[in-house]
């Protein structure tokens, strides 16, 4: 116990008190600057998510009025259907169609164009963060992007509509041009909508 003491009393406190204050100095910087990018990091993964939720919002809230003009769309291709004629439903479908689009696409065109209109930047923002989102590599992120990618699809979608019901000029005797507008006959608001909930 005294050979203990001995050595105690021996070392040099001061002196080994001003070597190890730096060190412990530095490893506890090196620790709170660990603990500030982690919290750095949560921060800017939170802001980002939060910017993306409200970029969905955003697009989600805008869609009910392009898809409106599309159900109006499909309503008067319908009611445009020669019913009365005999032959095969689905080249009924298509005369009907055609009848539509040749006396009132143009109108409807213009007016989904329009309602698209105010949807296309919730839609460019949504898909740049979707973008931007593959930098802070969350787990399982491709399947968000995925799903933003669906719903941004419906958005391409109705543009393609508007664009092919907006044109009364088309060559129907194209088969090319029948089966564009068979694709887009074929286009479901009704999906849109659940899509958009």
């Amino acid at each position: 116990m005294t050979q203990f003491l001995a050595w105690m009393t021996s070392i040099n406190w001061l002196a080994l008190i001003q070597t190890l204050a730096p060190v412990s100095t530095a490893f506890i910087a090196f620790k709170a600057l660990q603990n500030w990018q982690r919290q750095d990091k949560a921060k800017r993964e939170a802001e980002f998510l939060d910017a993306l939720l409200e970029a969905a919002h955003a697009y989600i809230a805008d869609l009910p009025a392009p898809i409106t003009v599309v159900e109006m769309a499909k309503i008067g291709m319908v009611s445009h259907a020669p019913t009365w004629e005999a032959g095969d439903e689905s080249d009924i479908a298509v005369k009907g169609a055609i009848a539509f689009i040749e006396n009132d696409g143009e109108r409807l065109g213009k007016r989904l164009v329009e309602a698209l209109g105010t949807t296309r930047s919730s839609v460019i923002k949504l898909r740049s963060l979707a973008a931007k989102g593959q930098v802070f590599n969350f787990t399982d992120y491709d399947k968000c992007r995925d799903a933003i990618r669906l719903l941004t699809w419906h958005f391409d979608s109705m543009e393609g509509f508007a664009a092919y019901i907006g044109t009364s000029s088309w060559y129907w005797a194209n088969p090319e041009v029948r089966d564009g507008l068979k694709q887009i006959m074929s286009i479901d608001a009704g999906e849109m909508r659940l899509a958009g909930c």
